[in-house]
């Protein structure tokens, strides 16, 4: 089973995160705090730090997510964005309460008693989404809670795929994805250009 360019295989189940299998992955630190919880370098699918960009905000949340303008990012989307119409990107979610927390956890339906406690001591949740432009969709593909120390928490993986329609989003989320999927059709045309000048 493959995803963002990377093959696991000895895990079973086999469950995919940052393009790493999960059951290798413990410890797995994803972003770097800065002052006052703030992410200074977040980890993107290509496993490289890179500096995050800020794509919603209100007094509940800060929605980040890794710099579109890696070659290496675009290089690992640029045909599935092209060919396929879809990318795949990181969303780092910094709660400034845990009743913000918990709110998103019901609204990707995830209400139960474990989910919501997930919330009382953790400010980061990292989610994996397969957003398809034409569509205005969704796919929520992996999501985990962040530790204090910036690793994911192991018991806290979940795979299970959600769908939505950017339209069912709550406004903050529908809001980063609009925002991220304008920068991304403008890092992608760059880099279309670049790659036909090279052919």
């Amino acid at each position: 089973m493959c995803f963002g360019g990377v093959c696991c295989k000895g895990h079973l189940p086999v469950l995919l995160f940052f393009g790493l299998c999960v059951g290798s992955i413990s410890g797995q630190q994803v972003i770097q705090r800065g002052a006052f919880g703030k992410p200074v370098q977040v980890l993107d699918d290509t496993q490289q730090w890179t500096t995050p960009l800020l794509v919603g905000t209100d007094k509940d949340v800060e929605i980040y997510i890794p710099d579109l303008s890696s070659p290496d990012w675009l290089k690992l989307n640029y045909r599935d964005f092209f060919d396929r119409g879809y990318y795949t990107i990181s969303m780092f979610t910094f709660y400034r309460t845990p009743a913000a927390c918990r709110r998103s956890q019901i609204a990707w339906g995830l209400g139960d008693k474990a989910h919501l406690d997930a919330c009382i001591d953790i400010r980061y949740r990292v989610r994996t989404a397969k957003i398809v432009p034409q569509e205005k969709s969704v796919t929520l593909l992996s999501a985990a809670m962040v530790l204090e120390n910036g690793e994911i928490d192991q018991t806290t993986i979940e795979s299970r795929q959600a769908f939505r329609f950017w339209n069912q989003l709550d406004a903050d989320t529908q809001s980063a994805v609009e925002k991220t999927n304008d920068l991304v059709n403008a890092q992608m045309k760059r880099y279309d250009e670049r790659m036909q000048n090279v052919r």
